[in-house]
C-alpha cells in the first residue's frame, strides 16, 4: 500500500475537485432545463474554487501542478454522454452528477481521516460541508426528475 502523505492527500482532493468541475460543466452543457443547467454551472464553479483554494497548500508541500483529473472521471463523463442519448437527458445527468459527487465526498472523508496539514484542515472541512450540501440538492433533484 502506498504511503499517504499530506501532499498526496491534497493532490487527491485537487484532482477530485477538478474532476467534479469538468463533470458538472459537461452535465450543464447537456441539459435543456435552464434551472438545472445553472445549478450545474454553479457547482462547477464552486468545485473549481475549491481546487484553487487547495492548490497553494499542495504547492507549498511540493505537490499539485497542472493535474488534468483522473482517467476514471474521463470515463464517467463518457458514460454520461452515452446515457444522454439513451435515457431522459435531465434525469441521466442528475443521477450521474450525484454519483460523481458521492465519489468526491468519499475522497474528502478519506482525507479528513488521514494526514492533512493542520492549517488546511478547516478549509477541507468547509469544502466537505459544501459537497454534502450539493449532494443533498442533487439527491432532491434526482428524486424530482425520476
Amino acid at each position: 500500500m502506498a504511503e499517504r502523505t499530506e501532499r498526496a492527500v491534497l493532490n487527491s482532493l485537487i484532482v477530485a475537485c477538478r474532476d467534479a468541475d469538468r463533470g458538472f460543466t459537461f452535465a450543464a452543457e447537456h441539459v435543456l432545463d435552464s434551472t438545472i443547467r445553472t445549478f450545474f454551472e454553479d457547482l462547477a464553479k464552486e468545485r473549481r474554487q475549491y481546487a484553487e483554494a487547495l492548490l497553494p497548500h499542495a504547492q507549498r508541500l511540493g505537490g499539485a501542478g497542472d493535474a488534468e483529473g483522473s482517467s476514471l472521471a474521463t470515463l464517467h463523463r463518457a458514460w454520461m454522454a452515452v446515457k444522454d442519448h439513451v435515457v431522459h437527458r435531465e434525469q441521466a445527468m442528475v443521477v450521474e452528477a450525484e454519483r460523481g459527487e458521492r465519489t468526491a465526498l468519499a475522497a474528502y472523508v478519506d482525507a479528513l481521516g488521514g494526514m492533512l496539514p493542520p492549517e488546511v484542515r478547516g478549509v477541507v472541512e468547509s469544502q466537505q460541508a459544501g459537497i454534502e450540501a450539493g449532494l443533498k440538492r442533487l439527491h432532491a433533484l434526482a428524486t424530482a426528475t425520476a
